[in-house]
């Protein structure tokens, strides 16, 4: 079991912790689930809106957008491109909550703790992720509905607006619970993956401890995500940093054993994955700033016309493009990766701030569950080790 000091001190050691196959495989396989439903119905709202599916594959390829175009769309269009969004959240917050539960296992000592085993415990408690934040919304929204009908008695003549100011104290205080439960919210999706993994309970024991850490430790909470999200960033900035330079190895020694034909496919590869993620060049450079020729293509790739290459080449080049977004996922899903994981260890630092309980130290039902199924098995041998030996 891994011993902490429980202070920020810890929270260093999530890099360390989410760089591992199966936590970043986790990752991946579930995030990629989200985005091919949140790719699909972007497209499909675009489609429907009337918008070329070839022009509009050619200004967003795998990273389309609604919002960016600035364009208004029939109401059925945001309705596709929202429903694809709330669904890649569900697969982050699903997908986080299994890689939170691995890290917590793997902090505690348990090294045959499986990415089959996290997945399952993680759609065991589907209901209970969601209903986490949607709870929250659900509450805020009928705080809202009473402002609202509020608002409708006020428009009464003399009373309504007499009645409205005298009361100007409660709608205030009002004002400032909503406010309060937005906090809330924020805290619960940050938080809940890595409270259902590491408490193994309910909803209810989700909302109780984001009110709890929104409460009793907000700068706590605010300093150590802090240090996750500087975490992340570095960690994700120093694998793209080493992929990319492998890259480049790999590019000029099979270029100088294979010639003319792997440089043009590396060039047409690099330029059609170049063009698919064309939208991300634009973000990695406002976050990395002077950095990001270090961790991104430094150089627009011009295409070889496809008429001019052998048909072998054409094919290669899609191939090589598709492993390097293979490879981009994993980085990526170690970027996410190491943040779960800091939130994870700052959840357990949390938890023993406020209520002095090592959640490392406690076992909670998968792993009884568990145990007994390995003393049952353990048993049944040791039966049938004395039948034969009589």
């Amino acid at each position: 079991m891994r011993k902490l000091r429980f202070n920020w001190r810890d929270i260093i050691a999530a890099p360390r912790l989410a760089l591992g196959l199966q936590r970043m495989w986790i990752q991946l396989i579930g995030l990629s689930v989200g985005y091919i439903f949140y790719v699909a119905l972007s497209y499909l709202a675009l489609v429907l809106a009337g918008y070329d599916l070839k022009l509009s594959w050619s200004q967003f390829g795998l990273l389309p957008c609604l919002f960016t175009m600035g364009d208004s769309y029939p109401w059925f269009s945001w309705l596709l491109s929202g429903l694809g969004s709330f669904l890649l959240l569900l697969a982050y917050l699903v997908t986080n909550t299994a890689v939170s539960r691995a890290v917590y296992m793997a902090m505690k000592g348990n090294a045959f703790y499986s990415w089959k085993q996290a997945f399952r415990f993680s759609l065991h408690k589907f209901f209970s992720i969601v209903l986490t934040p949607l709870a929250l919304l659900i509450l805020i929204g009928l705080l809202v509905l009473g402002a609202l009908v509020v608002g409708l008695l006020g428009k009464i003549p003399v009373i309504g607006e007499i009645g409205v100011s005298f009361f100007t104290v409660i709608w205030v205080l009002g004002s400032l619970l909503i406010l309060f439960l937005l906090l809330v919210t924020i805290v619960a999706i940050t938080l809940v993956p890595s409270i259902i993994a590491t408490t193994d309970e309910d909803a209810f024991e989700a909302i109780f401890q984001a009110f709890s850490v929104a409460w009793t430790q907000p700068w706590r909470f605010l300093f150590y995500e802090g240090i996750v999200a500087l975490l992340a960033f570095l960690a994700l900035g120093v694998l793209a940093f080493f992929i990319k330079e492998s890259v480049v190895i790999m590019n000029a020694l099979l270029s100088a054993f294979m010639g003319a034909d792997f440089a043009n496919l590396a060039n047409n590869g690099q330029a059609l994955l170049q063009g698919w993620t064309l939208p991300a060049q634009s973000v990695i450079e406002s976050v990395y700033r002077n950095f990001s020729e270090f961790l991104f293509f430094s150089r627009q790739f011009v295409i070889i016309p496809f008429g001019d290459l052998p048909a072998s080449v054409v094919l290669s080049s899609y191939f090589y493009a598709l492993a390097l977004l293979f490879v981009g996922g994993w980085v990526i899903s170690y970027g996410i990766s190491t943040f779960t994981a800091g939130t994870t260890i700052s959840f357990l630092v949390l938890r023993y701030r406020k209520d002095e309980e090592n959640l490392l130290e406690r076992q909670d039902l998968e792993e009884e569950s568990g145990e007994s199924d390995d003393v049952e098995v353990a048993v049944a041998g040791e039966d049938e080790a004395q039948q034969k030996e009589e």
